[in-house]
């Protein structure tokens, strides 16, 4: 009977399975994080052969694939067939969460990963995808909106910097790459297509304008 949190598992596993155990899960986190077309599954037997090639390693992760499924319950199979194999993992953010805490991380690495998930990335990725898709936005609403960018969105923009200074964190850099698109796209919603133009050149005039007329002249003169 498989018991524990999947963090915890993970971490069983990466105890019995050492730096094979590990390699093999990050390849498939990895290969995860660039697959745009979750429609099979997370990751295939053939993407992670692929990324533990290229991380330098050769060997058959058949095994610690099957035992991720059936002896942990890390993973699940979405889809196989005679020259095909997918499985999505039960709860990635755990996953990635336990090979943070194995401790073969630069700290600087770990500290990434958990401000990332410290801002709940999914639950701010379905505040977006609310406020993208709603027809018509509320007063209320655009004030959330503006509070998401002042408050997770500016962090997310802090910590992209971060994140694509190392390599074991370019899934990271994506993902808030993503969730800074679709925030941009609530953005053109809410303030106009061109928000992010400036002024228009009439719109530029008419505050200069207003700005002159606005200057007081010293006492004793007059603008005549």
């Amino acid at each position: 009977m498989i018991t524990g949190s999947i963090r915890d598992r993970t971490a069983e596993f990466l105890l019995k399975f050492g730096e094979r155990g590990e390699s093999v899960l990050r390849a498939a986190l990895e290969y995860s994080e660039e697959n745009e077309n979750k429609e099979l599954g997370d990751f295939s037997y053939k993407g992670v052969v692929d990324k533990l090639i290229d991380m330098g390693y050769n060997f058959d992760p058949k095994m610690l694939l099957r035992s991720l499924e059936k002896d942990f319950g890390i993973t699940e199979t979405t889809y196989k067939s005679s020259n095909q194999h997918w499985w999505k993992f039960l709860d990635k953010e755990q996953v990635s969460l336990a090979l943070s805490d194995s401790g073969q991380q630069d700290p600087r690495v770990r500290l990434i990963f958990l401000k990332f998930y410290s801002l709940d990335p999914k639950e701010l990725q379905r505040k977006l995808e609310f406020y993208s898709r709603k027809t018509v936005l509320s007063e209320v609403d655009k004030k959330n909106f503006r509070k998401l960018v002042f408050d997770e969105i500016e962090q997310l923009t802090q910590l992209y910097d971060d994140a694509i200074q190392y390599e074991e964190t370019q899934g990271i850099a994506k993902q808030i790459n993503k969730l800074l698109t679709l925030a941009y796209k609530v953005g053109k919603r809410i303030y106009g297509k061109d928000f992010d133009q400036g002024f228009s050149e009439e719109e530029g005039e008419e505050r200069k304008d207003n700005h002159a007329h606005s200057l007081r002249l010293p006492d004793g003169e007059s603008d005549i």
